[in-house]
């Protein structure tokens, strides 16, 4: 994904930080989230949704990219109700034996590529 220019990263940002939003996550969820080095200040989302574009860093994109693609899967699973995939996030999961923010706030992208495949099966032919 580091082929993504300022403008595409700018917007990556943006979806990204509204995500966030949808989801109803601290700050510190957000940052480690995104895997932003230590000691990145929570103002530093601020400049996010302000229009600062996403770093190109390989692993910060990768990490929006299974944002994006849990988001888009949560909207699918839930199609009717807005508020549902902050709740299944935050909530314990019977399939995955545990509660799947916690899960990629402690496993990182490994965690997130966990979360995705539980929810959309094809992550699983790849």
């Amino acid at each position: 994904m580091s082929n993504l220019d300022q403008t595409d990263r700018t917007h990556l940002s943006e979806v990204v930080m509204n995500i966030f939003n949808d989801w109803q996550i601290s700050s510190e969820e957000q940052l480690t989230l995104l895997g932003l080095p230590e000691g990145t200040r929570p103002r530093e989302l601020v400049r996010f949704r302000n229009g600062t574009p996403l770093p190109n860093d390989d692993a910060v994109l990768e990490r929006a990219r299974h944002l994006l693609g849990i988001q888009h899967s949560l909207q699918l699973v839930f199609p009717l109700n807005h508020k549902m995939p902050s709740f299944w996030l935050k909530h314990r999961n019977r399939t995955l034996k545990g509660v799947p923010m916690q899960i990629m706030l402690d496993d990182g992208l490994n965690g997130m590529q966990r979360v995705w495949r539980s929810l959309d099966c094809t992550q699983n032919w790849a």
